[in-house]
């Protein structure tokens, strides 16, 4: 394909959601030459796409200006809209357009199986990034790789942060956080996970947003070779930071696919997820290890406040010492 194109993708939510969009972008550049594609979402999320090389625009999705935005929609001359949300939010703003639209399927149906009567309909463990791809027939990707952008600038400000911290040693990166319980590995598994690390010689930075505070602290203030660099959900200076790392380990978050978008190698801790949701980690460097000896397991597809069972076995019978081997034979194939 090469004629001119304006494509509209919307994806208001979430980090990891957004983040998993970037091969469709790429995509569509490749499909179309000149190609303009906006992006909609929500303000929080912006630093996801913005410095993306195939975004055009970033239009911000504000619940009290959907008329604003309707009306924007409709007045861009958009040739396509690619609804990767495809809910009641998107639909009610789409609802009278006359633009072409596009919808990503959701498996719903079929998680709901998986999760409630173990029927596992979902044995191909298609990647999310995939569907999205998917849901747009009219392009075809062809490599599944995930990418990430940032300002220059943040180099600068990782190099001045980072100066001197331990040049001698590799660098881990964990990142300790995730939205929902039952996705955290337990702090205190982590805290004997960093502490034999650094019994290695390695040097530990830890990642996280606003909502990894307390995590974040708590685990540096009991060892000296961590480097705590947690910050007010800065996605650009997490970026620069986690450049520097040899490995990243992660619990399914949205962390764990920036990782993976900066081509480091990285280790995914899943306890009541699975990777047949498709969110589990891209690319040749990547590892998933989780407890496969559950009959539980998935209990959700988003993550659960507590374990349901009450044993929560799916992240406490993970070992430190599982994950260290995992992470030195990743380490070793590099």
């Amino acid at each position: 394909m090469s004629s001119y194109k304006k494509i509209l993708v919307i994806r208001l939510s979430s980090l990891g959601d957004i983040l998993l969009t970037s091969p469709l972008l790429k995509s569509l550049s490749a499909a179309y030459e000149n190609c303009l594609i906006d992006f909609l979402l929500k303000p929080q999320f912006a630093q996801a796409v913005e410095s993306s090389p195939h975004i055009n625009e970033v239009i911000y999705y504000q619940k009290n200006e959907l008329r604003t935005i309707r009306k924007k929609i409709e007045n861009s001359s958009y040739d396509y809209v690619i609804d990767l949300q495809n809910n009641f939010r998107t639909r009610r703003l789409l609802r009278r357009s006359s633009i072409k639209v596009f919808r990503f399927q959701k498996p719903t149906v079929k998680k709901f199986l998986l999760v409630n009567l173990k029927v596992n309909l979902l044995k191909d463990k298609t990647s999310i990034a995939q569907r999205y791809i998917d849901s747009f027939p009219l392009v075809k990707g062809e490599k599944l790789e995930l990418e990430f952008h940032y300002p220059e600038g943040k180099d600068e400000e990782a190099n001045l942060l980072s100066t001197g911290i331990f040049v001698d040693r590799l660098i881990i990166g964990i990142c300790p956080g995730s939205k929902h319980f039952t996705k955290r590995y337990p702090a205190e598994y982590f805290s004997k996970l960093i502490n034999e690390l650094s019994q290695l010689s390695y040097s530990i930075f830890l990642f996280g947003g606003k909502e990894d505070s307390k995590v974040c602290s708590k685990l540096a203030g009991q060892n000296p070779r961590v480097n705590n660099f947690q910050n007010e959900n800065d996605l650009y200076l997490t970026a620069a930071l986690m450049k520097k790392c040899s490995a990243v380990i992660s619990n399914d978050s949205a962390l764990m696919h920036l990782a993976c978008s900066l081509d480091i190698p990285t280790l995914a801790i899943f306890g009541s997820t699975v990777a047949e949701f498709g969110f589990f980690p891209l690319g040749n460097k990547s590892v998933l290890i989780e407890n496969i000896n559950l009959n539980c397991r998935p209990c959700t597809h988003i993550g659960r406040n507590e374990c349901p069972k009450g044993h929560f076995k799916c992240m406490k019978d993970i070992s430190p010492q599982m994950i260290i081997s995992k992470l030195q034979s990743l380490l070793k194939n590099e």
